[in-house]
């Protein structure tokens, strides 16, 4: 009897031990970076966007000095670690690629992006737009090249 009472009783005390959890009564302050907040609870970390400019953008953009070539093919890839990956269509039908750094101040979008593409590698571009949350849009886009005159506008809207 000793020796049963003594197994059901290691027994209980041993699930006790495995079964209590750590709480954690004064949750972390979240962090921002850019517009993601970051939620630590217990041990696990969880990305949480604020709002939604982080992702992939699609639209046009014209060129001032092309006007015959109509509106052109653009896309953003809008990271949560502030860089910025962008796609356009040329006047000549080339895809160009460029990577830089992006703001979001209130509602205005801002970036300077460097071109990848060896045919224009290193030309330094500065975007701005006016960000709109609710449609998912940036609109009012205009670009400059640092150097030189070509300059023109785009828009985009949010696929995801």
């Amino acid at each position: 009897m000793k020796t049963k009472f003594l197994s059901v009783l290691i027994l209980a005390l041993a699930i006790c031990f495995i079964s209590c959890s750590k709480s954690n009564d004064n949750p972390s302050t979240p962090v921002v970076t850019h517009d993601t907040v970051v939620v630590i609870t217990h041990d696990t970390v969880l990305l949480v966007p604020t709002n939604s400019i982080v992702g992939l953008w699609i639209g046009t953009l014209t060129a001032v000095n092309e006007p015959l070539a109509g509106p052109l093919t653009y896309s953003f890839d809008i990271r949560a670690d502030g860089t910025i990956l962008t796609s356009s269509e040329g006047a000549d039908g080339n895809t160009y690629y460029s990577a830089g750094q992006w703001a979001l101040s209130g509602t205005s979008f801002s970036a300077t992006i460097t071109s990848t593409t060896a045919s224009n590698k290193g030309t330094v571009q500065n975007l701005t737009a006016l960000y709109n949350k609710a449609n998912g849009t940036l609109s009012s886009g205009t670009w400059q090249n640092v150097v030189g005159s070509a300059s023109g506008t785009f828009s985009l809207g949010r696929i995801n």
